[in-house]
């Protein structure tokens, strides 16, 4: 290949005018091989604007343009941009030289699956418009082939998952604070997937999402839970609620143990367990309660591990199978000395009878899956919507989480469970915000709050 210094940009290239801000535009030079910034690049960009705390190096995987750099690197990061398509480098070593940014920018060819392909040590951002065009049908104009190479995704393996497998090789190697931010086509749904990350451990948020025509564009960002602090193991303990107190006061914090002797349940009832069920407590920051009030919080808790358990949840805070058997229950607990709140857990592993009552088991409709990959699954769901990650704004959506938490308690409702209360039956209308249940007897409708009284039967 000749050197990058000697290629001159072919006769389709043109000059764009692109705004990363709304208030001025930057004159682009867009040979034709290479992707032009669209309504995705602004998407990012905004996302890339709403990032907290920049500080450090970031890698922007198949630059293009360079539009997205220059956004990173308006935004005080240090960037290194890549792109496989020797004309985009040339494309964006010419934009950033007329915006002068050559000193907060450095550009070199090459990508994922490349040879030379590699993280710079100290990378805590890596961003990727990753390709996602639907591919041109016989009748429509083709792209030049290096670009249309660019946007299509393998036929063994996605981008997205390349680029997921080659992090889990180098995990030694990468800051555990990393944030991998991501641009992907949920609708038509894209081979590069977010089970590719959640299978490699990775908690995922989606910060933003745009419809263009008839594509559903989303941002989302990836990093690894607890960004270096890692699980505490215990043998036996008490309690994992009262081992968690011991935690650091940081972050995201959990224990887990194989055995524990002296669990608890809602209001100080004993909570028996056995050897190898799943006991744990995450232990994080107050500041999540300015976000979602506690009453959701356990009832949105409970249905994530219960559509993880293929389950019900039953509200507020039990597990349940489809014969109403408990598997298991979420106790939220804080207290005035400590700044974190503790989310305890405890799932039984197989079908048992404990004091004549029966329980169920997960392991009973999961055979194939070992106790700690399923806590390495709760444990990255729960840090995709609780987590803090310094470089992200928390932002909670109401009632996105009412609607998920309702959803699965219809689900248990639809097989025909009914409520009662104080001997009258109920019909249970919708979950209100801070978690209670809107219900109906006769002409009158009550807010419930207190399960003491309340009796579900099938």
């Amino acid at each position: 290949m000749k050197d990058q210094k000697n290629i001159i940009p072919n006769a389709g290239s043109k000059e764009v005018l692109f705004s990363i801000d709304g208030s001025s535009d930057y004159e682009l030079l867009v040979p034709k091989t290479v992707y032009p910034p669209r309504e995705d690049s602004t998407l990012l960009i905004n996302c890339i604007n709403n990032l907290k705390s920049p500080n450090g190096k970031a890698l922007e995987i198949g630059c293009g343009t360079g539009i997205i750099s220059i956004a990173l690197a308006r935004n005080d990061w240090s960037v290194e941009a890549l792109d496989i398509n020797p004309y985009a480098v040339i494309s964006t070593k010419e934009n950033i030289r007329r915006i002068g940014l050559e000193k907060a920018i450095s550009v070199r060819e090459g990508g994922v699956g490349e040879d030379n392909f590699s993280i710079p040590k100290g990378v805590k951002l890596i961003v990727w418009n990753l390709p996602y065009l639907t591919p041109p049908s016989e009748n429509e104009e083709r792209l030049e082939w290096i670009e249309e190479a660019s946007m299509s995704d393998l036929a063994d393996k996605s981008w997205g998952q390349r680029l997921a497998e080659f992090l889990e090789l180098e995990k030694d190697n990468l800051d555990p604070e990393l944030l991998v931010i991501l641009l992907q086509r949920k609708y038509p749904e894209s081979p590069s997937k977010t089970i590719h990350w959640t299978d490699f451990g990775w908690s995922h948020r989606v910060l933003d999402s745009r419809w263009l025509f008839d594509e559903k564009l989303e941002v989302l960002a990836y990093w690894k839970p607890g960004l270096g602090d890692q699980v505490k193991k215990l043998k036996q303990c008490e309690s994992t609620m009262d081992e968690a107190k011991k935690l650091p006061q940081k972050g995201w914090q959990r224990v887990i143990t194989e055995k524990q002797t002296g669990g608890r349940g809602r209001r100080g009832s004993s909570w028996i367990s056995k050897h190898q069920d799943l006991l744990a407590t995450w232990s994080i920051r107050k500041t999540i309660l300015e976000a979602i009030d506690p009453g959701l919080l356990q009832v949105l808790i409970g249905s994530k591990i219960a559509n993880i358990l293929d389950q019900y949840c039953k509200w507020p805070n039990d597990i349940v199978n489809s014969r109403g058997e408990k598997i298991g229950g979420i106790l939220i607990e804080m207290d005035s000395v400590n700044d974190n709140l503790r989310i305890g857990l405890g799932i039984n592993q197989f079908d048992d009878y404990v004091e004549e009552l029966k329980i169920g088991g997960w392991k009973q409709k999961s055979m194939g899956l070992k106790l700690d990959e399923l806590f390495r699954i709760i444990d990255t769901e729960l840090s995709s919507f609780l987590e803090h990650h310094p470089l992200l704004r928390y932002q909670s959506e109401e009632s996105k989480n009412i609607a998920e938490a309702w959803r699965n308690l219809s689900k248990l409702l639809s097989r025909g469970y009914s409520l009662k209360k104080n001997q009258k039956g109920h019909r249970v209308l919708k979950l209100e915000s801070n978690g209670e249940l809107l219900t109906t007897t006769g002409h009158q409708q009550l807010n419930i709050r207190d399960i003491d009284s309340l009796e579900w039967s099938f």
